[in-house]
This record gives structure tokens, sequence and C-alpha cells, in this order.
């Protein structure tokens, strides 16, 4: 057995020839890592990790088995909340051989889904079967990414997980994995199935309704239809639109501040135009993955910064609203980027100092005015149920025109972006559009349309937690978790951080 490292492949190429050249030995292989080089539109190649073995075929993999605990009586946790970060905690804690059960407010997949379409296409929002309510949670509905730029001894693992309950195998060692939209919903669905076989239950359509607190603990947990949950922990894991239980939150006295975050909007280009840009001349060769692309821009009058985020290539413009009377888009791609456009979203960063100074509850508030004003300026244009769209040139003209073909599921209507945010951070992105056009000429062309507005990028609100044992200083078996409570950035980073909470409940026993 051999690593090999660094192997340049160009387009057209072959990686067995290349490594058995480089190993004569070599009889198989597996693939560590593989990523694209296309700094230089005329060199355009891979680079790879491999293995190598003198087997005909390599040996299975193995994927880590945690330590089972031990004791006649462990302590029970409840999860509120089956998206990424409250399944992962739940999986680990199972397989540790520690009681747990989650609640979830909203649905099943597949009875989601059904309520998604309903929000889609005739403007019906359930309150808790949405976009960002159900099992999954928001992670469900976006692009499947699992690029995450943490450290964590726990993202192989974590990435194990997907590929035991489905995922391709490649996400174990592409520089971006992805899961796809269309996937990710069976990898959940079959974990949240494992879940419920093994001792775990998952409770759906069962919101956190009440919190009965003591001094200094969380007591139990009452559901909307009045069912009580009661356990020695609690992992908060409600995911960053269930604005509902952070009010609840504030009320009881358990910590939580304010957070600096990123608003914006969705770009959507053709995904041909990316390619070609991102390629150059060989952007149709057959080696070459649909193109995605990575921007920033610091305003130096400002010091605002401006960056590209959750860039879908090959993907959709989503209407994700959780509540009624207010306006969110998000994007979403399925494994084998389809669609014949590409979207970004384009956000700025929410100085948490400047724009909500009083604290948290300020900074719901903030997030709330900008999803309704997107939503107002869709009714002052005579539309229903369409999302707001400009055209970037025109964005940048201030002016209202005529747009062309979109993705987005429920339609497009043309408005003036510009009356949704401040004037400040419109000037700081108005800026930011234009240096992303002369980084990628075309950006701002004919074809671009901005989608209004990309505001639940992550949560304005972080639940304080002790730094080493993961718990609430004032309420001690109440466990923040996730992108909700202002831990994580994304399906892998919110797993991870499941996970860490799990372990940090196991270490106390």
């Amino acid at each position: 057995m051999a690593t090999l490292t660094n192997i340049k492949v160009m387009l057209g190429d072959s990686l067995e020839a290349k490594v058995k050249k480089l190993d004569e030995t070599c009889k198989s292989y597996r693939i560590l890592k593989k990523s694209l080089d296309a700094r230089n539109k005329r060199r355009i190649h891979h680079v790879y990790t491999v293995e190598t073995f003198a087997s005909k075929t390599p040996p299975p993999l193995e994927f880590e088995k945690p330590e089972k605990m031990k004791g006649d009586k462990l302590p029970t946790t409840t999860v509120i909340g089956a998206g990424p970060a409250g399944l992962f905690a739940a999986l680990r804690l199972l397989e540790r051989g520690m009681p747990c059960q989650v609640i979830e407010r909203g649905k099943p997949v597949t009875e989601r889904m059904r309520d998604i379409s309903k929000h889609w296409k005739k403007g019906e929002i359930h309150p808790d079967s949405n976009v960002c309510f159900g099992e999954g949670g928001a992670g469900t509905f976006s692009d499947g990414k699992l690029i995450t730029r943490i450290k964590s001894p726990f993202i192989n693992y974590t990435m194990q997980q997907f590929v035991r309950f489905g995922a391709p195998e490649e996400i174990l060692y592409l520089a971006n994995p992805h899961v796809g939209s269309n996937k990710i919903r069976k990898v959940i669905n079959l974990l949240t199935k494992y879940l419920n076989e093994n001792g775990c239950p998952v409770h759906f359509e069962t919101r956190a309704d009440k919190f009965i607190w003591s001094e200094n603990r969380l007591e139990k947990v009452i559901s909307k239809d009045e069912k009580e949950f009661v356990s020695d922990n609690y992992i908060l894991a409600a995911g960053h639109s269930a604005h509902d239980v952070y009010k609840s939150l504030f009320a009881a006295g358990v910590p939580c501040e304010a957070k600096s975050m990123a608003m914006g909007f969705r770009v959507e280009h053709p995904q041909v135009w990316v390619n070609e840009a991102q390629y150059g001349e060989r952007w149709e060769h057959e080696d070459l993955p649909v193109a995605n692309y990575k921007l920033t821009c610091h305003d130096k009058g400002s010091g605002i910064g401006v960056y590209s985020f959750c860039m879908c290539p090959g993907g959709f413009v989503l209407p994700s609203s959780a509540q009624p009377g207010r306006m969110v888009v998000n994007g979403m791609s399925n494994y084998n980027h389809g669609s014949p456009f590409a979207n970004s979203g384009i956000v700025i960063t929410i100085d948490k100092d400047k724009w909500y100074p009083k604290g948290p509850e300020q900074a719901l508030e903030f997030q709330e005015m900008i999803e309704t004003r997107a939503q107002e300026v869709v009714k002052k244009a005579g539309g229903t149920i369409e999302v707001p769209a400009q055209k970037v040139g025109d964005f940048i003209k201030n002016r209202v025109g005529k747009l062309g073909k979109s993705s987005c599921t429920s339609g497009i209507i043309p408005v003036n972006l510009r009356e949704i945010y401040p004037k400040e951070l419109t000037k700081a992105f108005i800026n930011a559009l234009k240096n992303f056009n002369r980084k990628m000429p075309g950006f701002s062309g004919e074809e671009a349309i901005l989608h209004g507005v990309e505001s639940r990028t992550s949560s304005p609100v972080r639940v304080i937690r002790d730094s080493k044992e993961l718990n609430s200083p004032k309420f001690t078996n109440l466990y923040p978790a996730g992108e909700g409570a202002g831990f994580a950035g994304g399906i892998t980073s919110a797993g991870v951080d499941g996970i860490r909470i799990a372990e940090s409940i196991c270490y106390q026993v």
C-alpha cells in the first residue's frame, strides 16, 4: 500500500495510467482527494491523492464506530429539531447507547414536499411544514452542499454517515462535495428511519410550544397538542427560522446575544455563461463538471464586505419563507446539476453593532423588516406569489425593465429592488456588482437577474453556551446547537455541532 499525492491529470488523460506509472506494483487504488485546477484555462487539470494496493480490488471502507456508554441508568435526551444538528446529535447518542428522542414541528419529507408545492404554486405557507421546517430542516431543500471550512475530528464521521445512508462515496474525497436536493432527501429519510427502528423515536408534527423552567434547568417541553416531553437533557436544534422559539427563550431569560449575519439577493445566470467564463474554450469538455464561482469584495468607503454564497450550478431559485407576509429566497440544485441556470447568493455583511445594537430581539425585527419590504414591493407591482426580481444592469442604473427567463418555481415580477435595503447597504451592493463584473466580465450582463431576498444565510441570534461543556450557562441541561443557535453555517458544520454536543453529554456521565 502507498499514498501518492499531487497527481496532475490533464483533461482527457487517464488517472489509472498515471497511477500505475508512478507505482508499478499497483493493481487497484482508491481516490482520497480530488480537486479541479482551472486557474490557467489552457492547462485545466484535476489533482488527485490516491491510495494504491497490490490486491486486485481495494479493501472495503472501514467506517468509525463509536464506543457504547456503560451504565444501568444513563441520562435521557430530547432533541428539539430534526435538521442536520438534531439528527446527527440523535444518531451519535443512539450509537453511544444513550436514550434519546427527537421532536420536530414539521412533517416527514414526502408530506412536506406537498405543502411546499402549495407554497410555490399558490402562495400558501404552512407555518410548520415548509422549506425551513420539517424532516431534514432547511438543508433538505438546498443544494445539498457538504463543504465546510471548520476543522473537526468529527467531519470524517459525518461524511461517512451520509454515505452509510445513501450518499455517493465521492463525497468522501471531492474538494466540493455535493449530494443534491433530490438525493439528500432520501439520505435524511433513511437516517430518520434508522433512528426510529433502533430506539430513538422521531415525533413529527410536534412543535415545541411551551418551555417549563426551574431555577437552573429546563424541566419539560410541552408540544402544541399538549404532549409533555421530560428528559434529563435537551438539545435545542430548532433551525435559523424558528423565531417563535427564540422569542420564548428571550422571555424566559435564556442568555442570548445578537450576531452579525449576511443578507442580500440571489443572482442567476445561464449555466453556459458560467462554464465559458470559468473554463474558456474547453468549457464543453466531458471531463469538466458544471462550473461555479466564488467572488468577494470589500467596500473601502463603508468597510462593508460583499461576497457570493451557496453557489448552485445547474440549479433553481426557490421562495423559502417560513412566515406569511415575508419574502425569502434560496437556491437549490439536484445531484446532476441539470437546470440550464446557475444561481448564487450575493450577500452583504450586516454588522450587529450598527444595524441592531439593542440585542437579539432587534436582530429578528431587522430581518423581518427586510423580508416584509420584499413582499410589499411584490404587492406594489401587482404580484401575488411571484418573487421580486430585477436585471443586474437595471438595478445598477436604478430602473425597472423587462425580465428574461428565470428558474424560479413561483415566477418572477419586475420591481425596483433598491426599495428593500437601507441606502448604505444598497450602495455597497452596487459597488460590489460592478467589481464582480470586472472580475468576471458579463456578470452584470443582459441575462443576469437578481431575486429578492436572500436573508436566511444564518441566524442573527446566538444562544450563549459554555465553550467547554456546550450547555447554557443559566439552564445547565439545555444545549443550544446548530445554525439556528448561532454555531454552524451549513449542513456539515451543523451535523458536526450536533455530534460535539452528543459527545459532551456522554463525557458527563
